[in-house]
């Protein structure tokens, strides 16, 4: 089994708030090459930032380059196409997403179908490594996001488009609690690991046996990670490397140990995660000065070289991908995330 690195451009440039995070980049222009030079295998982009940057530059820049390209689509809110101000538009050929207020639920439903299969869709032009969904809205009841995954996850598997649906607040899947009845009732649904949303939502940390059985359980069905670390009171600790906030890390990459366990078991030959610690205000900043507390490029890759290394130590060195450390970041310190908490299935040590 092998591993791709992927790293997200939220943050990375001014168009999703690179400035505020201090990025070294103002554009794709220059963190594309930047990111290729590292040694990561693609990035991850929502597809209204392809929108707004120019398909056709798009293109050659991921082909100039050598990487793939992870797509996000929007069911809901301004990230969506068929909307305005994030990353311009609305797109032609988008339809606007369903707005505040709606209470007709076979309307909500309907509407998150088209805006999804609408953008996975227009993903295709870009022949995307997999599609990354952001579905539905927490408000749902059980019987609409049944109706919404069941009808989207038989249209992908009848497309044959790879798409799997992230594990995001605010979406259907933002809790660990509703997560763990409602994806076993939808055959073949597959999943987007972003962890630090759970912890956050089931105010805990990594020691907590409920949440972690559940990640456990539903390991099997997860295909990609967000490699962001939470704590109890945030999606996002104030720097990953440093004091109390380490055990959170090393917390996190236990679960993300597990789910690559569960690849392995599965019987896949590739697996892959994507960096993505945020920009202010999902970082957090002085607040005299307004600066931020941790440099989210440096945070990034150190993360991506934690996981590196911790692949080949799984999984043998021949088969972990090839970051190298940054100028301004090495690897260190070295974590230590050990065995998983909870070990119940045969095989998984």
């Amino acid at each position: 089994m092998k591993l791709l690195a992927f790293r997200s451009t939220w943050g990375l440039v001014d168009e999703s708030d690179g400035q505020k995070a201090l990025s070294p980049h103002r554009s794709l222009d220059t963190a594309i090459p930047a990111l290729a030079e590292l040694g990561y295998d693609g990035i991850e982009i929502p597809l209204k930032g392809i929108l707004q940057h120019g398909k056709e530059k798009f293109k050659k820049m991921l082909a100039a380059n050598n990487l793939k390209v992870i797509i996000m689509v929007m069911t809901d809110g301004p990230v969506a196409p068929g909307a305005g101000l994030v990353f311009g538009g609305p797109y032609p050929g988008f339809s606007a997403p369903i707005g505040p207020g709606e209470t007709d639920k076979a309307k909500i439903v309907a509407q998150h179908i088209k805006v999804f299969q609408e953008q996975v869709e227009a993903a295709q032009e870009f022949q995307p490594y997999l599609v990354n969904s952001h579905s539905c809205k927490d408000y749902f009841t059980t019987e609409m996001a049944l109706e919404y995954f069941n009808t989207v996850v038989q249209w992908c598997k009848d497309k044959k488009y790879t798409v799997h649906h992230e594990t995001h607040r605010k979406r259907a899947l933002y809790s660990p609690w509703v997560s763990r009845d409602l994806v076993p009732k939808i055959k073949d649904l597959t999943l987007v690991a972003d962890l630090s949303h759970w912890i956050n939502v089931a105010e805990t940390d990594t020691t907590d046996p409920d949440l972690t059985q559940v990640i456990e359980d539903l390991a099997h069905q997860t295909y990609h990670v967000h490699c962001r670390v939470g704590y109890d009171h945030g999606p996002q600790v104030p720097d990953p490397r440093l004091g109390e906030w380490l055990a959170y890390t090393e917390g996190h990459e236990r679960w993300w140990d597990f789910i690559w366990k569960a690849a392995k078991a599965r019987g896949d030959t590739e697996v892959c995660f994507t960096t993505e610690f945020g920009p202010p205000n999902y970082q957090i900043c002085n607040p005299e000065t307004n600066v931020p507390l941790a440099n989210i490029w440096d945070v990034n890759h150190w993360i991506a070289l934690r996981r590196q290394e911790r692949f080949a130590e799984l999984f043998g060195r021949e088969n972990t991908c090839g970051l190298k450390p940054s100028q301004t970041q090495n690897k260190f310190p070295e974590t230590n995330p050990g065995a998983s908490t909870l070990t119940k299935r045969v095989g998984f040590k």
